[in-house]
C-alpha cells in the first residue's frame, strides 16, 4: 500500500511467513523499508484461529500508530484515543513528586546487623 499524506509518501508493506512445522503465521510490518512491528497468529479453521489473526493485525496497526505518533490504539476490539499529553509542566511536577517520594522511602529504611 502506498499512502500520500501532506506530500509525504509512505510505502507500507506487510510481509507474511508461515512456519509449516508449527502452522504459525508470522507478520512483519515495514514502512519505507523500516521494520515497525512483528506479530504471530495461529492458522487453522476455527473461530479462535481467525481471532488470533485479527489480533495480530491490530497489534501491527498499534505499532504503526506508535511509529507515526498517532494517539489511536486498538484495545478490547475497539479503536480508542490515548489521553492528551499534559505537557512539560505536568511531567516536571510528576518527576519532583516521585523524587521526593523515593527520598522519604529511602530515609525510612533501617539496616539491621548482627
Amino acid at each position: 500500500m502506498r499512502e500520500n499524506e501532506s506530500n509525504l509518501v509512505f510505502n507500507i508493506k506487510v510481509h507474511e511467513f508461515v512456519n509449516k512445522s508449527t502452522w504459525n503465521l508470522h507478520l512483519a510490518l515495514h514502512v519505507n523499508d523500516l521494520l515497525i512491528g512483528i506479530a504471530k497468529a495461529n492458522l487453522g479453521n476455527s473461530v479462535y484461529d481467525y481471532e488470533t489473526v485479527v489480533a495480530a493485525m491490530k497489534c501491527l496497526k498499534n505499532e504503526y500508530f506508535k511509529a507515526i505518533g498517532s494517539p489511536m490504539r486498538y484495545r478490547d476490539g475497539n479503536l480508542i484515543f490515548l489521553p492528551a499529553d499534559q505537557g512539560i509542566e505536568a511531567r516536571n511536577e510528576h518527576s519532583s513528586v516521585t523524587q521526593n517520594g523515593s527520598k522519604t522511602a529511602f530515609e525510612q529504611t533501617v539496616a539491621i546487623s548482627n
